[in-house]
């Protein structure tokens, strides 16, 4: 917490191996930012790697260090398909091999717009400049979708989940619903900036289901209601707090246009175990969707087009603007290539700068797992409970007979608290209210980065006129993505 995290936000990423002088100090700090949800440049990692494979003097291994977790080895490959160290579901119909492969950055181009990121925010941007005529290159680090996007939900809830470089790391639902609440939100943004919000996250939802049906694109998208419970069983001491919370909180939300009411009683279908959370804020507008699905089919799209280029396996290391009275904007990537263009989009969960922004976010860690349920069994909805990390369901395909049962929650502060426990958890929750849950075949976790103001940058970056930023998703990262 104290070393890693200030300059691995600084992006001084070459005094990793400096700062390493033994194999064990190596092993420490590249477990310590896998941890903490951050990417090394593939360069510096395959150096830490094999540093670690070396053998350790028997006399540095016998001593009595604090006992921590074995670093598990990552494959070459892997690094380059997903930003963490498990898959996520999105994987079972839409494996890594599925996704288009892009040559390397080898030579300078000129252009009219430069997108760093290929999630949902990349993709997305991109997608809307080639549809008014732009001129757009589109750079990944690694290779496509490899970030945050494809693994977590869209939902009113989760909407933070889907970051600019998310496009694998998400649960998948599409929402209005902001952490905060909207009683929270008006009171920090005022009644003006609450509805700028909803009405923004509202036009991401169906705009997803508006290029899907367009581009012909099979994603299971889907609008859906979405669910508010108490943590609290009926009877115990929270339960009926929180009921008086959720009536604040439909009383808002039909100010703002999201039709809401409060159902005493309410409990979704297939809910059959014997811990009972009934009464429930119904609401509608909502959806869900798989974002690898989507994406790949954007981006199919974009390949077509002969104003769009993609390179990938090119890190950027700097975004400038030169010039005094007609700027452009340089992009330099780790190879020492440059793309020159009138504006750039940095869509990259956190962009390129050492503070500023930076440190209006904290950043937390999340976790999904996905069950196997028999198909049809259970209510196709958005679930969320008041818990705080609070949990949320949703649902995707898996095969003829079940589907996958999607929960996420346990989130963490990074580099202050372990992934220990965290999936139990979240499979007890699970099976303790829904008996038919099978199997979990999916385990996987993803970065959240939450602005203290409970809305995301979008827009021009500090200080600049043709860098343009997308970041602080919170939790609504798709929808972010999408309104970018």
């Amino acid at each position: 917490k104290k070393y890693i995290q200030p300059f691995v936000n600084a992006h001084s990423y070459p005094f990793l191996p400096a700062m390493a002088a033994s194999s064990i100090l190596r092993r420490t700090l590249l477990n310590t930012a896998d941890r903490a949800g951050f990417t090394t440049p593939y360069s510096v990692r395959l150096h830490c790697l094999k540093v670690i494979q070396r053998p350790i003097q028997p006399s540095i291994a016998t001593r009595n260090f604090r006992s921590t977790p074995a670093v598990k080895m990552i494959a070459k490959s892997h690094f380059l398909d997903t930003s963490g160290e498990t898959d996520p579901v999105w994987i079972h119909t839409e494996p890594y091999s599925k996704r288009p492969q892009f040559e390397p950055l080898t030579e300078n181009f000129k252009t009219d717009v430069c997108v760093v990121g290929s999630g949902i925010a990349g993709i997305s941007v991109s997608y809307e400049l080639i549809q008014r005529g732009v001129n757009v290159i589109m750079l990944e680090a690694r290779d496509i979708m490899s970030g945050e996007s494809g693994e977590f939900p869209l939902s009113q809830k989760s909407i933070q989940q889907l970051d600019n470089d998310l496009a694998g790391r998400t649960s998948g639902h599409l929402s209005s619903g902001i952490d905060s609440g909207f009683v929270e939100l008006a009171s920090k943004r005022g009644q003006d900036g609450a509805q700028m919000a909803v009405d923004s996250h509202t036009y991401a939802i169906n705009r997803v289901g508006e290029i899907s049906k367009e581009l012909g694109i099979e994603c299971e998208y889907r609008q859906l209601p979405g669910y508010d419970i108490s943590q609290f069983e009926k009877g115990q001491d929270g339960h009926e707090d929180d009921v008086k919370e959720f009536k604040e909180e439909v009383k808002k939300m039909n100010e703002l246009g999201i039709k809401a009411s409060y159902k005493e009683g309410f409990a979704i279908r297939g809910w059959d175990g014997k811990i009972d959370q009934r009464d429930a804020v119904t609401y509608s507008g909502q959806a869900t969707f798989h974002p690898t699905k989507y994406l790949l089919g954007v981006l199919k799209w974009l390949t077509q087009q002969p104003n769009f280029k993609c390179f990938t396996r090119s890190r950027v290391m700097s975004v400038q603007e030169k010039g005094l009275l007609s700027k452009e904007v340089k992009v330099s990537t780790e190879s020492g290539h440059t793309i020159t263009c009138v504006n750039a989009v940095e869509a990259t969960c956190v962009p390129l700068q050492k503070l500023s922004v930076v440190a209006e976010m904290a950043f937390f860690r999340t976790y999904c797992i996905a069950m196997r349920v028999p198909k049809g069994s259970i209510e196709d909805c958005l679930l969320y409970d008041s818990k705080d990390p609070y949990h949320y369901i949703r649902f995707t395909a898996c095969d003829e007979k079940d589907d996958y049962l999607i929960i996420g929650g346990g989130d963490h502060k990074v580099g202050q608290e372990s992934e220990d426990g965290r999936y139990a958890e979240l499979e007890s929750w699970v099976r303790d209210r829904f008996t038919q849950a099978g199997s979990v075949d999916y385990r996987w976790s993803g970065q959240i980065f939450e602005p203290i103001d409970y809305t995301a940058f979008i827009g021009k970056n500090q200080g600049q006129s043709h860098i343009y930023i997308c970041t602080g998703d919170f939790g609504n990262g798709l929808t972010h993505g999408v309104i970018a």
